[in-house]
């Protein structure tokens, strides 16, 4: 209750055929105060490596999806979730709220992010309510009261790497598994629904009848998006903070804004996240880091047949060759020079 708008974004908005005047005038369903109309609310389950180890089952602590809006003019399918609205099944020891900085700052980089043509989630309405929660902002043991708030974010999808990893076994290290281990009619079901509706072009080119060469056409697609979108987080000195592979993007954009933060002058050990203590996730670090996560996913492809010495050899031969030729080239266009220059 008492909630009121702060910020929307026009562009996102329209992306679902939503008007900001739509928004202004029904801001009880942007706020979670009433349920839309024929909404299919849910958390989405995933698992997932966190700082080098598997976690187990993980899942939307602080999200939930609210549905999906066919949009005719681009023939898109777009998903939309609140962030903030309160406790899912996976909320673990948190409360599922999210406070007014933290909602501004995703806010604000996931427009920008769109605005300097880098593949990210969208954040369409941005409102405040006047109910707090306590929260420890510098982690010092000082937590104070901080205003509530509520994003509506739009992507095609929010899979993850993680979202495959669900089917995951006993991990020799961590001692868990994701919540299905072993179920390998689930991991087909869940990869044959993401290509089917997100990639189709795979299925429906009739030489590749094999379901082998469709995952591995799949695999090389993934790949190729995450070692293009790293090398544009590079290039404008954008450092993700928390490069678990449940925060790696089955679309190739940008996922979850939590401590990610802008280099302000060049330093190759720049490190945005205060609990990154050993600068896992440093930016010198992005690029190594995705190539790991792509590692992972091989994995679990490999469980749903896939060879893995087949992706392990593609990964080797391709991904640091996409992300030089991806970073060069826009450091290049950057200083109005030929490619062949540098």
């Amino acid at each position: 209750n008492d909630c009121h708008l702060l910020l929307t974004s026009s562009s996102a908005l329209n992306l679902c055929g939503i008007d900001s005047k739509y928004v202004e005038n029904n801001i009880e369903y942007f706020s979670g105060n009433k349920l839309w109309p024929n909404a299919d609310y849910a958390a989405q389950c995933y698992s997932g490596h966190q700082f080098g180890y598997f976690s187990g089952q993980l899942g939307d602590g602080a999200a939930i999806y609210i549905g999906e809006i066919y949009n005719d003019i681009n023939k898109k399918r777009y998903e939309l979730q609140f962030k903030g609205a309160g406790k899912t099944p996976y909320s673990r020891q948190g409360d599922g709220r999210k406070v007014l900085r933290s909602s501004i700052r995703e806010f604000l980089c996931s427009e920008a992010m769109y605005a300097l043509n880098i593949p990210t989630t969208r954040a369409g309405t941005l409102i405040v309510s006047k109910s707090q929660v306590e929260r420890d902002i510098l982690y010092d043991g000082n937590p104070k009261d901080e205003y509530c708030a509520i994003i509506t974010r739009i992507a095609e999808n929010f899979f993850r790497f993680g979202t495959l990893e669900t089917i995951k076994d006993i991990d020799p290290i961590t001692n868990v598994s994701g919540s299905n281990p072993n179920n390998i009619e689930l991991g087909h079901q869940l990869l044959q629904y993401i290509i089917k509706i997100y990639y189709p072009g795979l299925m429906n080119n009739k030489e590749q009848n094999k379901l082998e060469d469709i995952y591995f056409n799949f695999f090389q697609l993934i790949l190729n998006k995450t070692a293009k979108l790293v090398a544009q987080w590079n290039s404008i000195g954008f450092c993700h903070g928390v490069l678990n592979t449940d925060n790696m993007s089955l679309m190739g954009i940008t996922l979850d804004y939590g401590p990610y933060g802008f280099m302000e002058y060049f330093d190759e050990n720049f490190i945005c996240n205060s609990s990154d203590h050993h600068g896992r996730y440093a930016y010198k670090n992005q690029q190594s880091i995705c190539y790991w996560n792509c590692i992972k996913l091989a994995e679990i492809l490999d469980k749903l047949g896939l060879d893995i010495n087949k992706t392990r050899q593609y990964i080797d031969d391709n991904f640091n060759n996409i992300y030089e030729e991806n970073y060069y080239s826009i450091m290049s266009h950057k200083l109005g020079l030929k490619e062949n220059n540098i």
